[in-house]
């Protein structure tokens, strides 16, 4: 026997005696004449530790072994590890609930049985409890699956997933075109943008697969045969919605070049790429997005849009920043909701000066319900200075119990404090 191969079988034998080892422990009584259960025999830190070892040890000697001969030998090793990873995630399957590490023990054996059987794992799935867990875990097979055989698994959704509801459906859509741009973005494109446009929920469909491509492609360091794809695309709504998507990803880590593009659009440079890239922008830098924007006319819709957009990510960091630049911006129904966001921030934080912005809005409604929320921290925090200003103002006797009565809003159910 050559040594190549001796190694190879050396290596499958240790592989097969650690699996073998911790299996053993929790699926085999026989030998121990015990009536423990898998879950009480084995643990999922015990699991996570002869997926470590066994397969690494066999991987190992296998790259090294003489291709002709190993090929063979590799295949059966592949088939026992596939063998192995089914019997380890019974073991998985039956540990305790309440251990901590038994759901994303059997997330990676899953993931690592999709890479040889995808099948056999979609199967696996059918044994998680949880619906949001097992939709988690197909998605991740799926992907898997379509990054190693995308033609496979977009002929097993053309049948399997006929009869799926429409979000789940396309879920586990995105999982394989996700997958499948992974190693040919070039191909899942293609297949993408044949899809039928027939009906509103098709075209929506495809547009959100095609972004798909391209937001995977760009986070893959393709960004410049992302360009050159949607360059050579028909005009239109789809390409449009390319642009923004290949705008908005651009803009996460390099967002003066992005600018420096939908700059030179000019006029073809559509209101949601620049809202994309201010969105995206000021949540890195929003006083250089507050400079871009700067550029664009007031009549602009995305320079109203945007407005509101910088001051919820600049009050974030820097209250007093974001007051001197809603300070210098004209008066408008847009600034308004700039200064709502702006106002509801520093309710939190310095009371006295959110009061004073929310009696500049000019909607009355929104002045009023700025107001209340500002009084209603304010009354909680500082009562005396709450009560000073009350005592001050120029306000109604109607308007003074308004305020007098005001409820807090939750950040997690109102617009003015919650993130895009």
């Amino acid at each position: 026997m050559k040594r190549s191969s001796l190694f190879l079988t050396l290596g499958v034998w240790f592989a097969s005696i650690a699996l073998a080892f911790f299996i053993g422990r929790a699926l085999s009584s026989t030998g121990a004449r015990t009536e423990r259960t898998a879950s009480e025999a084995l643990g999922a830190g015990q699991i996570q530790e002869a997926m470590r070892s066994a397969p690494a040890r066999a991987d190992t000697v296998g790259a090294s072994a003489a291709e002709e001969e190993a090929a063979a030998t590799l295949e059966q090793l592949r088939s026992q590890s596939s063998e192995m990873t089914r019997q380890l995630l019974n073991a998985a399957f039956a540990v305790p609930i309440s251990d901590p590490g038994r759901s994303e023990t059997i997330n990676q054996l899953l993931e690592q049985l999709a890479a040889s059987d995808p099948l056999a794992a979609l199967e696996f799935t059918e044994s998680i409890a949880s619906r949001r867990d097992a939709e988690l875990a197909r998605n991740n097979i799926l992907k898997v699956w379509a990054s190693n055989e995308p033609m496979a698994a977009l002929a097993w959704a053309d049948s399997a997933l006929a009869d799926v509801p429409y979000n789940l459906r396309n879920s586990q859509m995105e999982a394989i075109i996700q997958g499948f741009a992974e190693t040919n973005p070039k191909g899942a494109f293609n297949y993408a943008n044949a899809m039928s446009e027939a009906n509103s929920s098709e075209l929506r469909l495809k547009n959100r697969l095609l972004s798909e491509v391209i937001e995977t492609q760009i986070r893959g360091g393709g960004l410049e045969e992302a360009h050159a794809t949607i360059a050579l695309m028909v005009d239109g709504p789809s390409k449009d919605n390319l642009q923004r998507e290949l705008v908005n990803e651009w803009a996460a880590f390099d967002p003066v070049s992005a600018a420096a593009y939908v700059q030179g659009l000019g006029s073809d440079a559509s209101t949601g790429m620049k809202t994309a890239l201010i969105g995206e922008w000021a949540e890195s830098d929003p006083a250089a997005a507050a400079a871009w924007l700067s550029n664009l006319s007031a009549e602009d819709p995305a320079y109203r849009q945007a407005t509101t957009q910088i001051t919820r990510e600049w009050t974030r960091y820097d209250l007093t920043a974001s007051s001197e630049w809603l300070n210098s911006l004209p008066a408008s129904p847009e600034l308004d909701r700039a200064v709502a966001t702006y106002t509801y921030r520093a309710a939190q934080e310095d009371p006295p000066t959110a009061m004073s912005w929310a009696e500049s809005i000019n909607n009355v409604n929104m002045r009023n319900r700025m107001m209340q929320q500002v009084a209603a921290n304010w009354k909680n925090d500082d009562p005396e200075g709450f009560t000073n200003y009350l005592d001050n103002s120029d306000l109604n006797e109607k308007e003074r119990e308004q305020l007098k009565t005001a409820k807090s809003w939750h950040s997690s159910g109102h617009g003015w404090g919650s993130r895009r």
